[in-house]
């Protein structure tokens, strides 16, 4: 998967999650916020780490 596919596919992965999370806290379900603070900085990690393994084998 090229970096421009996978910002594109991250982007609108993250985006559709929220939505759904804020969906489910309207509709009166608890959302513990310091949990998803800590799975989006965990995937937001995980991302960095992938997209830096793709350009260092592109420059390398």
């Amino acid at each position: 998967m090229d970096p421009f596919t996978f910002g594109i596919v991250a982007t609108g992965v993250t985006g559709g999650s929220l939505v759904v999370i804020s969906l489910l806290d309207k509709s009166g379900l608890k959302i513990n916020s310091e949990l998803l603070f800590l799975v989006m900085e965990t995937a937001k990690f995980g991302g960095i780490l992938y997209l830096l393994k793709i350009l260092s084998s592109a420059f390398l």
